[in-house]
């Protein structure tokens, strides 16, 4: 009897977790996957690789990133050296740069950092484990935007605008712990392009407040034969 009401409570817990997303904040997210192709297009996704030019206050890198079932990699490079190096393995996570290398497998840091892996991270906010919450109207350089505020099971919090008229997503902001301080990063999303069927934000403007940086794609490339050696943590 006692294992029975137990698994009564954990399914009406379940489900009270889920139903807190508002119907409006739902219907956003749908119009934005909508907008840039579809779900079916994006699930048909299995790799991708992008390149980008990476302006910085103290000079111009190169990067390049891997996406496959996912997992992660990413190079960046200035003057032919590298300067950063990320995997994702599927179950841990590392960075190799100028301050050394790292193996981070804390299970809520892992799970964090693996949202790098996924080429269409809109996907994940339709995930059960994700609360939304409409939070009314902002305007992003004079864009006037849906604000939807988004808490994921472990505490983390986003924010995200996405265009009333186009439903792509302008900005997010987002808040994560790292060495203990508390930061918060702003990426501003616009020039979305088409490619294969799908629409892709090709300039990413970065800010923590510390230190600002402008991403701009060059070329993105999917289902392209990636080798699974790439990921490899040693």
């Amino acid at each position: 009897m006692k294992k029975i009401v137990y698994l009564f409570v954990m399914i009406c817990m379940h489900h009270f977790l889920v139903a807190q997303s508002d119907a409006k904040s739902t219907s956003i997210v749908q119009q934005a996957i909508d907008a840039a192709g579809g779900k079916d297009k994006m699930m048909a996704i299995k790799t991708m690789t992008r390149k980008m030019e990476i302006n910085m206050p103290f000079g111009t890198s190169e990067s390049e990133s891997y996406y496959k079932n996912g997992k992660y990699y990413a190079k960046s490079t200035m003057g032919g050296n590298v300067v950063m190096e990320q995997k994702y393995d599927g179950t841990r996570f590392s960075m190799n740069g100028m301050q050394g290398a790292q193996i981070i497998d804390d299970e809520k840091m892992v799970k964090r950092m693996s949202a790098q892996g996924k080429p269409f991270p809109v996907l994940d906010l339709q995930n059960e484990e994700i609360t939304l919450k409409h939070d009314g109207t902002s305007k992003i350089s004079g864009i006037e935007c849906d604000k939807i505020l988004s808490k994921d099971i472990d505490g983390n919090e986003t924010t995200l605008f996405f265009d009333l008229k186009t439903h792509f997503l302008a900005r997010m902001i987002s808040k994560s712990e790292m060495q203990g301080t508390m930061v918060e990063t702003t990426i501003d999303f616009k020039d979305y392009k088409m490619v294969d069927g799908l629409l892709f934000p090709h300039t990413m403007n970065l800010n923590t407040g510390q230190f600002q940086m402008e991403m701009k794609t060059t070329e993105i490339k999917l289902n392209a034969d990636i080798k699974d050696s790439i990921f490899i943590i040693d």
